[in-house]
């Protein structure tokens, strides 16, 4: 079984490398009209039998722009502003002028989703009706995305551009059923599902029936080269600093915090509050210190005498006499520090909890600060009797 999938994982990558290199040539159909796979399909073609200008380099992509560019295709035109402008969808009618049919905010993303899918909307399978130009090929809608929101402002003619083909699916197929049997004439079922059934052979691709494994692992490869950047973690990360997400911050930061999330809130503040501001300190060289304040270098030396007498300080010693026993504490050994923290009238409360063992004896006893500062004088002891 190991040595079948990994004989179909090479299969699979001859057959892709292949096609990049060496694509078959297809008979032209009888007809004489080309479809739009077909010109898609003799572009490729053509683009494979080039020599790229750099090596490691393909000519054989972006085949849509390019045919746009050798045709005059209709196409739907979908323009992103920047900020809060939103999108707008643009027909162009028989004089080539575009008008402006739909503008709608970012929050509404439901014809951005179809986009991103590379599926014909369902929503404007009417519209696109009942424009001046037939845009639909094969089924499909050239759709030309100008993105705005690079050059900042919507009025200069700056743009990005690149298409999308916009392939039906079956709600789409469901749609046209539907408003081609509205007419008068009486149709039944069976007359609606061959309907439907000739649709679907028009509109379809190529199927491949070959029952071997080599077929499906070509098909996820190819799956995986054009879906690499359009994972569900990826489109989770984009969404989080969309245009919609963004204005939906800036409206819930002026309203008052739920009672859900009050602890969750106060996580954040004190997370902000301990932050503090990254300073740079640099390596000194020998001689030399760097100011921890204010990041300037000076110059220490160290005095040639010092006065000892001057700075030091007699203390008297206490004599003890040889009758008297002398008390040895035993040394003190700190165990843990408990800090508790609340908030109270919008000022922050720390308790430090300080607990304290002798060395060598059973009694734990320990220390709390009801103060910010633990260095402050409100102390208690706490008297604890290990068992």
């Amino acid at each position: 079984m190991q040595q079948a999938l990994e004989y179909a994982l090479d299969r699979a990558e001859y057959i892709v490398e292949s096609a990049r290199q060496r694509p078959a040539r297809r008979r032209v159909s009888s007809s004489g009209r080309k479809s739009l796979y077909q010109k898609l399909y003799e572009l490729y073609i053509e683009e494979c039998e080039k020599e790229p200008e750099l090596k490691k380099l393909r000519r054989n992509v972006n085949l849509l722009e390019k045919l746009v560019s050798q045709e005059s295709v209709s196409c739907l035109v979908v323009n992103l502003y920047p900020g809060n402008d939103g999108y707008s969808l643009m027909l162009r009618g028989k004089n080539g002028s575009d008008s402006e049919t739909i503008r709608l905010p970012y929050e509404e993303g439901e014809l951005l989703d179809y986009l991103d899918a590379e599926e014909l909307p369902p929503i404007l399978v009417d519209l696109l009706e009942k424009s001046q130009v037939n845009i639909f090929h094969c089924g499909c809608v050239i759709a030309e995305v100008r993105d705005y929101r690079q050059s900042g402002n919507a009025k200069t003619s700056s743009y990005q551009s690149r298409h999308v083909l916009l392939r039906p699916t079956m709600q789409t197929l469901i749609c046209d059923v539907h408003a081609m049997t509205s007419d008068h004439h009486k149709w039944t079922q069976d007359d609606k599902l061959q309907l439907e059934s000739q649709l679907i052979l028009a509109t379809a691709e190529p199927l491949c029936l070959d029952p071997s494994v080599s077929v499906t692992c070509t098909a996820n490869r190819l799956l995986y080269n054009k879906q690499k950047m359009n994972t569900r973690s990826m489109k989770r990360c984009f969404k989080r600093y969309s245009r919609a997400a963004l204005n939906r911050q800036q409206e819930l930061a002026h309203l008052p915090v739920p009672p859900q999330l009050r602890l969750l809130d106060y996580l954040h503040k004190r997370k902000e509050r301990k932050s503090t501001p990254f300073v740079d300190l640099k390596i000194s060289k020998a001689g030399n210190c760097v100011d921890m304040w204010k990041q300037n270098s000076c110059q220490l030396t160290a005095p040639a005498e010092v006065d000892v007498e001057k700075y030091a300080v007699v203390e008297k010693s206490i004599k003890l006499e040889d009758s008297q026993p002398t008390q040895v504490w035993p040394a003190q050994d700190v165990k843990d520090d408990y800090i508790f923290e609340c908030e109270v009238g919008g000022q922050p409360q720390r308790t430090k909890v300080t607990i304290f063992q002798s060395v060598g004896d059973p009694l734990v006893y320990g220390k709390i600060y009801n103060a910010k500062d633990p260095e402050a004088d409100d102390v208690s002891d706490l008297h604890l009797i290990h068992p």
